[in-house]
């Protein structure tokens, strides 16, 4: 395998001749001296150029003929890195003072000799001189060992170091042999001149996977030439493997469009030889600032990302060697704010009596300002039998009477703008006849004397009673009334003979449920008790 490196050498330096000189094309009007101040150092004369070419008539130099340029002469100026996206926590600091960390903003430019590092849930997006882009991932070190440029020409000369993370790279097409975009990892080195790559470096292999374009790998002594949809894993000693062909990309045609949940599962059929998945998500075709970055072990996953609009996913297969395949793209759309609140009551397959069932449900967070509500036979809802918008209580009584059976129910919320978010899952519930309420047996009535202290069963923590006293079986007239909060009333001096009584429940939104069952209670008379025993001790004497 030794003789791999040397073919590498001569593939990526095709030509040892052209590859130490720049080319430009002379337009009309350009002149030795004029070009000499724009590319070349200030202590290369203009002389020199003349004579490396063979130009006989400085002031007229002939249109479309090349001039050759050693490298070596061109004027050389530091370039910058830009951060043109970033989600989450990084921080920069200089490769000589760690200690001088400071946090990364968009917009921010780095010079060589600057240490990026991310937060595990981050990621930023570099933009070079060139135009070519570095994706850092999340819980990742990357040095800028060097950033520089070739003055006018475009070339420019770009090499880093992962010391532990990963990289997705879109490296512009060289623009001269002296342009250059370099990743090295502990022990590894991936050359690229105009391509797309990912680098991976964890804490025993690094991990070199090519999409488009061509990559040398080398390191311990052995290189590797990936070709688009290649990729290579070195092994203990740092050399990189042959390489291998990446798995094929998912298909994702089943996705739905629109996603109206979060957070929302997602699938997508298996791949031959995927040991795993990775899942990214942003808001731009891009991807330059990833929202969501997931690995799983089988084909699907959770999409869970804030706020409504309109996202790109790139899902791919990762196989047994962690060498992650070809991206499957596909775009969609959210809409799942303002989210819905939960079902509080009924809950499912609950029981709930009638003849107007009472639906409570959460308040919901994400600028739900108010409730929709629908009842129907059907989960469906084609036809719900309510249908009600614009609630502002996380409440609703069923504004008529149901008959016994099986419903569903289910609410959604409505932003200030009167944007709906999607409604919450289905819930079933039965509705049985109306309960009688609570039943005031003798052993709560407690006499004394012609005061009675009545009791009976307690209902829910937000519910009162209604009690009435009356003289007839039918409550046609009603003695005494009362609205109370315990369940529990003291009833003094009342007169002689029967009395009747009930109580019912009241919740808190004041319906008034059934009255539970009369129960009647006789007091005896105290003077007539006494007349009569007067009499009969008159007739013993």
């Amino acid at each position: 395998m030794a003789w791999l490196l040397p073919m590498l050498l001569a593939l990526l330096a095709s030509t040892a001749a052209s590859a130490e000189e720049w080319r430009y094309r002379v337009r009309p009007g350009d002149t030795i001296w004029d070009l000499s101040r724009t590319y070349l150092r200030h202590d290369v004369r203009w002389q020199r150029l003349q004579a490396h070419n063979d130009v006989e008539d400085p002031w007229q130099m002939t249109p479309g003929t090349q001039l050759r340029i050693p490298v070596s002469w061109l004027r050389v100026q530091p370039a910058k890195a830009t951060v043109i996206a970033l989600r989450g926590e990084a921080t920069a600091a200089p490769a000589d003072a760690p200690d001088e960390a400071a946090p990364v903003a968009p917009d921010m430019r780095f010079g060589a000799g600057t240490v990026l590092r991310t937060a595990p849930d981050a990621n930023l997006t570099l933009r070079f001189a060139d135009g070519s882009r570095l994706l850092l991932h999340g819980d990742s070190e990357l040095h800028l060992d060097k950033l520089s440029a070739y003055g006018a020409t475009g070339m420019v000369d770009t090499r880093m170091r992962l010391v532990h993370g990963r990289t997705t790279n879109s490296v512009e097409r060289a623009r001269g042999p002296a342009s250059r975009f370099i990743v090295d990892t502990p022990g590894t080195m991936a050359t690229v001149r105009g391509t797309e790559f990912r680098v991976a470096r964890d804490a025993e292999h690094t991990r070199s996977e090519v999409l488009d374009g061509r990559v040398g790998v080398s390191g311990g002594g052995r290189a590797v030439v990936l070709d688009a949809g290649q990729g290579t894993l070195s092994d203990r000693d740092r050399r990189p493997l042959p390489a291998t062909p990446l798995l094929p990309a998912p298909d994702l045609s089943g996705w739905p469009d629109e996603l109206r949940r979060m957070p929302a599962a997602v699938d997508w059929p298996a791949v031959d030889g995927a040991a795993g998945y990775r899942l990214q998500i942003a808001a731009e075709a891009e991807f330059l600032a990833l929202l969501q970055d997931t690995r799983v072990d089988a084909p699907r996953a959770e999409v869970a990302i804030p706020g409504d609009g309109d996202f790109h996913a790139r899902v791919r297969a990762v196989d047994a060697r962690g060498l992650e395949g070809h991206d499957a793209v596909r775009g969609f759309r959210i809409s799942a704010h303002p989210p819905p609140p939960f079902a509080i009551a009924p809950v499912q397959d609950d029981s709930t009596a009638g003849p107007r069932p009472r639906f409570r449900w959460t308040r919901s967070e994400g600028g739900a300002e108010r409730y929709r509500l629908q009842v129907d036979r059907d989960p469906v809802f084609a036809a719900p039998l309510i249908d009600r918008e614009g609630l502002r209580r996380t409440e609703l009584r069923a504004p008529d009477p149901l008959p016994p059976g099986e419903y569903y129910w289910r609410v959604g919320a409505t932003d200030a703008d009167g944007k709906h978010g999607p409604f919450g899952d289905p819930v079933r519930f039965v509705l049985h006849e109306a309960e009688p309420g609570p039943a005031i047996g003798e052993d709560g009535i407690e006499r004394s004397k012609r005061d009675l202290h009545v009791r009976w069963p307690a209902g829910g923590d937000d519910q009162r009673y209604h009690f009435q006293l009356s003289r007839d079986a039918d409550f046609a007239s009603i003695e005494l009334e009362r609205t109370l909060d315990t369940n529990q009333i003291a009833l003094p001096g009342l007169g002689s003979g029967t009395w009747y009584m009930r109580t019912r429940l009241i919740d808190s939104d004041d319906y008034a449920h059934p009255f539970g069952p009369a129960q009647s209670v006789k007091i005896g008379c105290l003077p007539c008790r006494i007349a009569l025993g007067a009499g009969l001790l008159l007739l013993v004497l």
